[in-house]
């Protein structure tokens, strides 16, 4: 005879659930700061993916971004409307667009690092430095559980 309970648990009792309300809270709070400094969190991300690989190709952001490649050709046009970008044709891959940051791009990307790293802290604040590390450590191991 099995001890466990078959009565369903409760949303707060699941990982899952209790993940997604952080993360929704989360991105509730970077939505907040980032909205401050007139980007999005979806263009943030893309900012912060150009600043690391100006030739990163537009499929690429969109993963980083979590969207698809057609909002992110939207999102794209309106960094670059709001000169925080600046696309080229690539000097030997006529198919291939680079994107760059301005010096506006650079300073957005220089801010909006500094509101989610304020986001995060706030996050984390009532977990110890050791606590935070191994929350990471486990997030990572279990994202890449679901990948297996």
């Amino acid at each position: 005879m099995s001890t466990m309970n078959s009565a369903p648990r409760s949303g707060t009792d699941w990982i899952g659930y209790n993940l997604k309300i952080t993360q929704h809270r989360l991105r509730q709070r970077l939505d907040a700061e980032l909205a401050r400094l007139g980007i999005t969190a979806p263009q943030n991300a893309v900012l912060l993916a150009i600043a690391g690989n100006p030739r990163i190709s537009n499929a690429d952001l969109a993963r980083s971004a979590f969207v698809t490649p057609q909002t992110m050709q939207g999102i794209l046009v309106n960094l670059e409307r709001g000169g925080l970008i600046v696309r080229s044709p690539h000097p030997e891959h006529g198919r291939v667009i680079m994107t760059e940051l301005t010096k506006a791009g650079q300073k957005a990307v220089a801010d909006g690092a500094k509101a989610a790293d304020a986001v995060e802290r706030q996050m984390l604040s009532r977990l110890s430095a050791d606590e935070a590390r191994l929350l990471c450590d486990l997030l990572k191991r279990c994202a890449a559980a679901l990948d297996e």
